[in-house]
């Protein structure tokens, strides 16, 4: 999902989706109805700024090929730092769940990075296409990442 536009009738700022996802998660929604929604809001959250143009972290040798985005097939994709099932399993299991804390959840784990795909097939093959390495101490963010040898660095947009 590329970024939305402001006047596009289905953008909604990080704050209210926060407000939603808060409101989502102490309705009395189907865990089904709930988890449709948490993904949707975490691939909006990770794309907020851009899928590829204005997403902050890119892998060393997605930045290298980045002129190439153009190509078809596309060698870059945009992934989600954190497994995205992770980060909804966390958002489900808030002790209290309100913008405030979904807001303070989805800031610490919820990230996008572009890398390549020779690169996410890398981490597919070491196991980690939807968890962290074993013994992740739910701080570095950036474990996964660490432990396929992919180097990342922050760019400004």
């Amino acid at each position: 999902m590329p970024k939305i536009a402001n006047k596009n009738r289905r953008f909604r700022t990080k704050s209210e989706l926060c407000s939603d996802i808060a409101f989502v998660l102490n309705s009395n929604l189907h865990y089904g109805t709930k988890y449709a929604v948490l993904s949707d809001s975490t691939w909006v959250w990770t794309e907020f700024e851009g899928k590829f143009d204005g997403c902050g972290h890119w892998s060393e040798a997605a930045w290298n090929i980045r002129a190439r985005l153009k190509e078809r097939p596309n060698p870059l994709i945009h992934e989600h730092v954190i497994p995205k099932g992770i980060v909804i399993e966390r958002l489900l299991k808030l002790p209290n769940k309100t913008a405030d804390s979904v807001n303070e959840l989805m800031v610490k784990y919820c990230k996008g990075a572009v890398i390549t795909k020779v690169e996410d097939a890398r981490l597919n093959r070491l196991g980690l296409r939807s968890k962290m390495p074993m013994g992740w101490d739910e701080k570095d963010v950036w474990a996964r990442y660490r432990y396929a040898g992919i180097v990342l660095h922050t760019h400004a947009g």
